[in-house]
This record gives structure tokens, C-alpha cells and sequence, in this order.
């Protein structure tokens, strides 16, 4: 009996410490984020900086559908973008004034990806890394963007490094879309394969 006890405590120890490797250390921050946000949102009181919040907030909860609706959406008007360059300078100023500065920077580093500004975004998912960097979606992210400035290298390190943390989905399509590029087409078929509705994680429909 007590042999058994022990077996099942090892069994819930491995299922829940590999679990626990892929999820953000602020995951209750960003999730007491997404409930203020989204309440805001069905009350009809947000504004679009708070729905692109909500959307950052999902994408470092995994809710990678809920936030490629929204991102797609602000990219949808040249007026949407420039609102939200806008807000660049506040999020600045908010960088250097929290401490850890992990929401500033995601704020950030998404935002000039929207801006298409991949180089600043880049600085920023490295420093969302350095500051969390047992959240899978740092990794995915930052590889989309060095997938966009054409170093493939890097993003294949990014993404393998995603991939010991957590056998993804995502991070498999992505994978293959990295693979295509540099010419290995059956590496590229087969995570491409295993990445299913992956694509969804492309904050946009261009994925060259």
C-alpha cells in the first residue's frame, strides 16, 4: 500500500513540475490583468489600448486565438496603429519605473511589432526572456519576430529552446515555418504537421 502511495506521489510530481515548466511566473498578474480588461471590454467601456492589453495579457496566458483576434484587428486601420505608437512613450516611462518591468515590456515588445519596428521589438522579448523565462510564449513570440528580420538561426534557437520547456503545438508549426525557410523541407513537413492550427500564433496573415 505504501509502495503504491509513493508511485502515485511520484506520478503527480512529474505530471505537475513538467506542467509548471512552460508557465509564466507573473501568470496571476497577467491573469488579474485579462478579468480587468475584459470585464471593461463587455461593459463597453474600453478603449483600444485596453483591448490591445487584454490581447497582450492572453498571449502570456496561452489564449493564443483570443489575442491573434485582437492583434489582427488593431492592424486592421493605419488609425488603430498610430494610437497605439502613441502609447509607446507611456510605456517607456512605465519601464523604467516598475520593477520587475516584465507588463511594460510586453506592452512594448508588442507594440513595436505592430509598428514593425522588429528590431526594438527583439530588444524587448529578450528582455521578457531574461525576466521570465520559463514562459514558452517569450520564446514563440521573440521567434516570430526574428523569423520577420530574417535570422533563422536565431529563431530556431528560440524555438528549441521553447520546446524543452514545452512540447507545443505552436511552437512545432513555427518550427516548420522556420525550417521551410532555410530550404529543409521535410523537417518543415513534419512540425508543420504537428503544428496543426498553429498558424494562428502570426500576429498577421503575412507570414514571409
Amino acid at each position: 500500500m505504501r509502495r503504491k502511495i509513493v508511485i502515485l506521489l511520484l506520478i503527480y510530481l512529474l505530471i505537475f513540475s513538467t506542467n509548471s515548466l512552460a508557465v509564466s511566473k507573473f501568470y496571476d498578474e497577467w491573469e488579474s490583468i485579462a478579468q480587468e480588461k475584459f470585464i471593461l471590454v463587455q461593459q463597453g467601456r474600453s478603449k483600444l489600448v485596453t483591448e490591445y492589453e487584454l490581447a497582450v495579457a492572453y498571449a502570456n496566458l496561452g489564449e493564443i486565438e483570443e489575442a491573434t483576434k485582437i492583434f489582427r484587428n488593431l492592424k486592421e486601420e493605419e488609425v488603430q496603429i498610430e494610437v497605439l505608437q502613441e502609447m509607446i512613450p507611456k510605456y517607456e516611462a512605465a519601464l523604467e519605473k516598475e520593477s520587475p518591468p516584465i507588463i511594460a515590456a510586453n506592452y512594448l515588445a508588442f507594440a513595436y511589432y505592430i509598428s514593425k519596428d522588429y528590431e526594438k521589438s527583439e530588444e524587448k522579448f529578450d528582455l521578457i526572456i531574461d525576466l521570465d523565462p520559463k514562459n514558452i510564449w517569450g520564446y514563440n513570440y521573440r521567434a516570430v519576430v526574428q523569423h520577420k528580420l530574417k535570422e533563422y538561426d536565431k529563431a530556431h534557437q528560440s524555438l528549441m529552446k521553447s520546446l524543452k520547456l514545452d512540447d507545443n503545438e505552436y511552437t512545432h508549426f513555427l518550427l516548420g515555418a522556420n525550417y521551410y525557410k532555410t530550404g529543409n523541407i521535410f523537417k518543415a513537413l513534419y512540425h508543420v504537421g504537428r503544428g496543426r492550427k498553429a498558424a494562428d500564433l502570426f500576429l498577421d496573415d503575412d507570414n514571409s
